[in-house]
């Protein structure tokens, strides 16, 4: 019984451990400052030679999106 609680204590450990990292496989861990355009561009593999999908966050407030959201991506900003 003992040995059950700690399996399971464990695996809640790393559970919570790897949801923070997996929480900003999108823009989650980027926020566009206000007076900035933001470019977050999405790719297939950790090389970042395949695009497929991007975010941008325009000045105006309108965000324009297309195609896939992956873990593997670069952010931008740049001042309006």
């Amino acid at each position: 019984m003992i040995r059950r609680a700690l399996g399971v204590a464990a695996l809640a450990a790393v559970a919570l451990a790897v949801v923070p990292t997996t929480a900003q496989a999108g823009t989650q861990g980027f926020r566009c400052p206000a007076g900035y355009m933001c470019n977050t561009t999405y790719y297939s593999d950790s090389a970042r030679t395949n695009l497929v999908g991007v975010k941008t966050e325009f000045c105006s407030g309108e965000v324009s999106t297309w195609g896939t959201i992956t873990g593997y991506l670069n952010w931008s900003s740049s001042p309006c």
